[in-house]
């Protein structure tokens, strides 16, 4: 059965690196070994990755087909839509306009202009994410208020439940609404906010701010097209639509492995954010019980082994699937993205736990662990 994932691993050093993977050429193939397997078991028609350490690419790969008749390899420059992997861009974008002072993470994002209407639909629709529902492990988080003042910064931390600051559910149908609230305020697209504070500012290339982002045009070339699960097709895979391309704060980037890479180089380097900046989006809210969320600012943020994770998965059912994970007091990155949804594995919306990924964990185990 052919597969197709991306995966980046950018090792990023930003202080003492005490697993350092580009001197490891036996760490290194098991890897891009265990990669490959992945891909083979997950049904996944393509798959990429690339290491970084010490500030520079080290290893890129790329495996399988962009297409179902093997006529376009994978190659390290294959683009993909990144879905939720675009909060990453977008908490960042944030961050530095009310820096800037163009906002204030305090306004209220309850005063958006059509936000009565939505939050009305979703609290009544049943949908998880407006709350009063449970989830698969039981957990009923409270219900969404709409007479509630929500400011930028809950919908920032996916606090947006119950008394607004006070409960995490990741929440993407909410955050996604941020693009519209920028907008608003500024009259601007939000596209020109990313572009400003991340894409331009850093010099990243062959990345889109969704797919009319002209100054992308590389990424929108080398897209790979989605692919899902069929058991009644001879190869266990057919083609799938593209689900919404356009950038919004929720999902738009398209992007590839070396290029998101890179992105996580300029992160480390402080190419986008000031240090300080950088650790406020790395640092989670305090939940009622005393201890941190598993969401700060755009990322989840969780402890390993006694270290500090940063990540987010992207999902689009049926279509794509990535994951960006950070370890930053050793520097390490891992960035996995696929052309069907098989690096999903079904993380839970209230809990952080990217150990659970099998790809995430290999790379922890091999490159992270002291």
């Amino acid at each position: 059965m052919l597969r197709r994932v991306v995966v980046i691993a950018s090792l990023v050093l930003t202080g003492p690196l005490h697993a350092q993977p580009a001197g490891d050429g036996a760490k290194l193939a098991e890897f891009k070994a265990f990669a490959q397997a992945y891909r083979a078991e997950r049904g996944i028609l393509s798959l990429s990755y690339a290491i970084a350490s010490d500030g520079r690419i080290v290893a890129a790969e790329g495996f399988g087909w962009q297409d179902h008749d093997a006529e376009e390899p994978t190659t390290p420059d294959t683009s993909y839509l990144v879905a939720s992997i675009t909060k990453t861009f977008s908490a960042a974008t944030l961050l530095a306009m009310e820096a800037d002072g163009l906002l204030d993470l305090d306004d209220a994002f309850s005063e958006l202009s059509d936000w009565q209407d939505r939050c009305r639909w979703l609290a009544t629709s049943g949908n998880i994410f407006g709350g009063g529902v449970a989830l698969d492990d039981g957990y009923v988080p409270p219900r969404i208020d709409c007479g509630a003042r929500i400011s930028v910064r809950d919908v920032l931390q996916m606090r947006v439940l119950g008394t607004p600051g006070s409960n995490f559910l990741y929440n993407p149908i909410v955050f996604g609404r941020l693009s519209n609230w920028v907008e608003e305020r500024t009259g601007q697209p939000f596209d020109h906010w990313v572009r400003r504070y991340v894409l331009d500012k850093a010099e990243l290339e062959d990345i889109a701010a969704g797919w009319r982002d002209a100054h992308g045009a590389m990424a929108l070339v080398h897209l790979a097209p989605p692919f899902r699960l069929a058991k009644d097709e001879a190869d266990g895979l057919a083609p799938s639509p593209l689900p919404n391309p356009e950038m919004n704060a929720s999902s738009g980037i398209i992007a590839s492995a070396r290029s998101l890479a890179e992105y996580s180089l300029a992160l480390d380097q402080e190419r986008i954010l000031p240090r300080a900046l950088l650790g406020q989006m790395w640092t989670p809210p305090t939940d009622p019980d005393g201890r941190p969320a598993g969401y700060a600012y755009g990322w989840w943020t969780q402890q390993w082994r006694g270290q500090q994770l940063v990540w987010h998965g992207g999902w689009w059912p049926d279509a794509y699937a990535g994951l960006l994970l950070k370890v930053p007091g050793k520097g390490l990155t891992l960035v996995a993205l696929g052309n069907t949804d098989g690096l999903h594995w079904g993380n839970r919306l209230q809990v952080a736990e990217v150990e659970k990924s099998p790809l995430a964990l290999k790379f922890l185990e091999l490159f992270a662990a002291d």
